[in-house]
């Protein structure tokens, strides 16, 4: 008979282990780790940038203009830095899609791009392929949000079990300027552009005390939501399941061996091993077709991901493995 903590680990592999992205940096130097749900790759984390990817500046709104502006801008919550910080920008719906001045709310072609480089605010399709993978928009709410209360406000049902840690941001409002239900809302853009009331697009958003993801197809776009950006393209199914690759043992306890098989194409690439929470904790250059690598270093049992790329530094796998003490 397995021991308990044993089945107890078991269980949280198959709930709460999520598979680590490549993650990216903004223009601003914010690095923001990433997960990979099904066909899709999305941001751990809100955005916090304060440029376009041209460098141009979006505006930030601290002196009461907010409710009349007719272009791009965007605030911390309660202009406070370090709410910012943890929370991520608010932004209006005109510096999602990159509206700057009047001659880009004019002309489509002349917006900037406020999503990194390879990456973009979600669409509403896309934000439907999420919410269907997580099991619909019924249910999916409480496998974005983050768990426990060191964010969300009690009752909070998130399990997190999707890896996008959603977090309660709240947003501003563009009538007296207000910023409302921090701890208890996070509200996000989608980049749609809905014409069926003038001035108003599509969001969604998260409640402490609801299981689902809420669709809000006619908020004003002045209006400060938080904003989640997804990877351009989508995965295949073989992206992450090489299957000449392969690692042993697994488990594994002092060391485990990363086989290349047949791929010529690895030799002089390098492996990263990272955690649940995506961040990394050893690296190092693959040398041979079968290498040895030692895992003495690694403090603390569970689960970890070993990331493994080509002599040309692109992604060929993701494999998961359970390291114990």
């Amino acid at each position: 008979m397995k021991p308990l903590s044993w089945i107890v680990l078991l269980i949280t592999i198959s709930t709460f282990s999520q598979t680590p992205g490549g993650g990216v940096t903004d223009i601003d130097g914010n690095r923001y780790n990433s997960v990979i749900i099904g066909t899709q790759e999305w941001m751990k984390e809100n955005l916090n940038v304060s440029k376009y990817t041209d460098g141009t500046l979006i505006h930030q709104s601290t002196s009461g203009d907010w409710g009349s502006l007719l272009s791009d801008g965007w605030c911390n919550y309660n202009d406070d830095i370090t709410l910012g910080t943890v929370y991520g920008k608010l932004y209006n719906w005109y510096a999602v899609a990159g509206i700057y001045d009047a001659s880009s709310r004019a002309n489509a072609t002349l917006r900037k791009q406020l999503a990194p480089i390879g990456w973009h605010v979600p669409s509403d399709a896309e934000i439907a392929i999420l919410s269907n993978y997580l099991g619909g928009l019924t249910i999916s709410g409480t496998k974005m949000k983050e768990f426990g209360s060191a964010h969300w406000a009690i009752p909070n049902n998130g399990t997190n079990e999707s890896g996008l840690t959603c977090l309660p941001g709240g947003f501003r409002s563009y009538y007296a300027n207000e910023f409302s239900n921090i701890s208890l809302n996070g509200f996000f853009w989608s980049i749609q552009n809905q014409e069926v009331f003038a001035g108003y697009s599509h969001s969604y958003y998260l409640s402490n005390i609801r299981d689902y993801l809420v669709s809000e197809s006619d908020l004003d776009r002045r209006f400060g939501c938080s904003v989640r950006c997804i990877k351009n393209g989508t995965l295949n199914n073989q992206s992450y399941n090489n299957n000449s690759l392969n690692i042993f043992p697994n488990p594994a306890k002092d060391q485990i061996t990363i086989d290349c098989g047949t791929n010529s194409n690895v030799i002089g690439g390098n492996y990263k091993i990272v955690n649940t929470l995506g961040q990394e904790i050893l690296n190092g250059v693959l040398s041979s077709q079968q290498n040895i690598i030692e895992l003495i270093n690694i403090k603390g049992q569970g689960v970890y991901f070993v990331k493994i790329y080509d002599s040309s530094n692109a992604l060929l796998d993701t494999k998961k493995i359970i390291i114990q003490q």
